[in-house]
């Protein structure tokens, strides 16, 4: 596809020169509410269904949230229940807002102003409870945490695009609104010390974005404003100093959308205020490397590699990733957002995509995405796939056979080393997934809901957090310890037209306990042979280990694969998998397998696996201290009419 360049840098040059050299112009990031391009531009069909999803709002009452929701997470250490109220009341204004855009006629007016008391008199704080420090809000304690950031920026531009006609329904609104996201998070954010600012992670570019969204929309003091505008940028090059320069999201691709995306986003916006960001050549391919991230994760139909905190199926926000290609002329970006959008029925049926756009929908990110339709519409729809990719700095590998109409047997494999110190990290130095075609064979358990355990300090205690529930190897009983320390080394990548492998030691991984003087697991998808392809090399200390023996103390050395569906083993040597058109294949005289089935609470791990997942267990034979182990995953061809 072309893209009409010209036209692009028009649209963007006549931004800035509507935009302010100071905080006490008027600037003019999209048309206001009134400005005949919503009609004209958006689709009939679009605008017509952001209406109809608004309508049902219509009426709803804003009663406040009981305490008792708040007070849950100390209590019993449950998040859901308050922040599903939460997010309920800020999807209502976000969809109330969008239908007053579409439509341009007042209707929404009477309750959208009745909204914004609501959230400027009925809430003492905009966060959630699991970020602040007592068990019930109070006015003059204001933590800025991410959801407090997204609600400042929500009402921030509910007041940018709407704020002439509710004023005109009720004078002074709007004034108090602002005075309130200022209280509340622009002068704690500007004067208070915040420690997400000197991190690497999701709130640092999290709330910055939504930051400089709040600042340039609402701040009118001109130092403030500057002093902001300065904030922001350094917050923004500490996490694009300590980004990895593949643009690997340790976080996993659940929070590329809040990390890397949301970084772009801020610069995008500091590019239309005149006040940009300046980097190098260099820093701007990282950038895009950010971008790139959840396209070289992608296995087939919103199936990603969910390493960390991630869901194996996945919805990337496209009113960020469209803009985020666009920016970067990245054609695979734009087009796997054209691909999300035709699945979802976007260009006709937008409401589905739009409440599905984060906890909640960020006006300021579909509005811009808006702005860009025509670019949009005229984009083809493409899945992408990674034939051959290795993030070096997050030392990540994915590799995969085309599937077609032809290849009775493709395969999608990723594999990891890193560390066990990464932000939102599982214990899983080593891990691997399997794909056959685009089905999972072996399988990352990923997030689990989040309860008050998950950031505490039995966080290590949860099974999708720990190592024995990945397919990483348990070495003298031990499982994998967390902490920077304990990581991978030796790291390697091979790629050829017949091989894609890494290579990695593991026994930094494990405490010096495990007694490995080395652990090389080597995972590589053999093309020559359509099969993947697992080598354990490794040596024990047998000294150690005998000691430890005649001392009465008698440790396993186990591999672990948790598999998706019910494995049925054949013959030793042998285990069925993916229900018998994959067989894992293992030397019967070094391995010993057992299974078991997973029991998991409810909760996403559970509902995205639908409860059939089972964990096998291949014992190594503890006579070898020193041993070369190799196991393979082959595609079975099931011939008509034989079962």
């Amino acid at each position: 596809m072309k893209l009409n360049l010209r036209i692009y840098l028009f649209f963007i040059t006549w931004l800035v020169s509507l935009l302010p050299a100071t905080a006490n112009s008027d600037i003019k990031l999209f048309p206001d509410a009134n400005n005949k391009y919503w009609i004209k531009s958006v689709p009939s069909a679009m605008r017509n269904d952001y209406i109809r999803l608004g309508t049902s709002f219509i009426g709803k009452s804003w009663t406040p949230i009981k305490p008792v929701l708040f007070a849950e997470f100390r209590t019993n250490g449950n998040r859901t229940n308050f922040e599903a109220e939460s997010f309920a009341k800020r999807k209502q204004m976000t969809c109330l807002v969008m239908a007053e855009i579409m439509q341009q006629k007042g209707k929404f007016i009477p309750d959208i102003c009745r909204g914004l008391h609501y959230f400027i008199e009925k809430e003492q704080w905009w966060g959630l409870p699991a970020h602040y420090p007592k068990d019930h809000p109070e006015r003059d304690v204001q933590v800025v945490d991410l959801f407090n950031a997204e609600t400042a920026s929500m009402l921030a531009w509910t007041t940018y695009m709407l704020g002439s006609q509710i004023d005109k329904a009720e004078s002074g609104l709007t004034d108090s609104v602002r005075s309130e996201i200022e209280r509340r998070f622009l002068n704690p954010t500007l004067y208070n010390k915040q420690g997400w600012k000197d991190n690497v992670n999701n709130w640092n570019t999290w709330i910055t974005s939504n930051w400089l969204e709040c600042v340039m929309l609402c701040e009118k003091d001109e130092k403030k404003y500057n002093e902001a505008i300065d904030g922001v940028k350094a917050d923004l090059r500490v996490f694009l100093k300590g980004y990895p320069d593949d643009g690997g999201c340790e976080e996993g691709v659940d929070y590329w959308d809040r990390a890397g995306a949301s970084f772009f986003e801020s610069i995008y916006f500091l590019d239309a205020i005149g006040k940009p960001l300046k980097l190098s050549e260099q820093q701007r391919d990282k950038v895009h490397n950010m971008g790139r991230f959840i396209t070289n994760m992608h296995i087939k139909n919103l199936s990603f590699v969910n390493f960390s905190d991630a869901k194996s199926k996945c919805l990337p926000n496209i009113n960020i990733l469209f803009p985020f290609g666009l920016y970067f002329k990245d054609n695979t970006m734009m087009e796997f957002a054209a691909f999300i959008a035709k699945k979802h029925n976007y260009l006709s049926k937008p409401s589905y995509l739009f409440q599905r756009t984060g906890n909640y929908p960020p006006l300021g990110r579909e509005l811009l995405l808006l702005s860009m339709i025509k670019d949009l519409k005229g984009t083809k729809s493409a899945e992408p796939r990674a034939i051959d990719d290795f993030l070096a700095n997050s030392q990540i590998m994915v590799a995969s056979t085309m599937p077609g109409k032809n290849v009775k047997h493709s395969w999608f494999v990723a594999a990891k080393g890193g560390n066990n110190g990464e932000s939102h990290n599982h214990n899983d130095v080593g891990n691997f997934i399997i794909y056959h075609n685009d089905t999972p064979v072996i399988i990352d358990l990923g997030r689990d809901t989040y309860t008050s355990q998950t950031f505490g300090n039995r966080r290590y205690e949860l099974m999708n957090n720990r190592s024995a529930y990945h397919n990483v190897p348990i070495i003298n009983g031990l499982e994998q310890s967390q902490g920077k320390r304990f990581k991978a080394s030796e790291v390697s990548h091979q790629v050829s037209d017949s091989i894609s492998a890494i290579s990695m030691n593991l026994a930094k991984a494990y405490t010096k306990e495990a007694y490995a003087d080395y652990w090389l697991r080597t995972v590589s998808l053999n093309r020559t042979k359509n099969r993947v392809e697992i080598t354990e090399n490794y040596k024990l200390d047998s000294m150690q280990i005998e000691k430890d023996r005649m001392e009465g103390e008698v440790f396993d050395n186990q591999i672990v694969l948790l598999c998706y569906g019910k494995p049925i083993v054949k013959l030793p040597g042998t285990i069925l998998l993916q229900g018998g058109s994959v067989a894992l294949k293992y030397d019967s005289s070094v391995l010993a397998a057992s299974i078991e089935k997973i029991v998991m609470t409810d909760g996403i791990m559970k509902k995205q696996w639908n409860d059939n997942i089972y964990r096998i267990m291949l014992r190594l034979n503890d006579n070898y201290p020193k041993k070369e182990v190799k196991y393979s995953f082959e595609g079975i061809t099931v011939k008509k009419g034989r079962r």
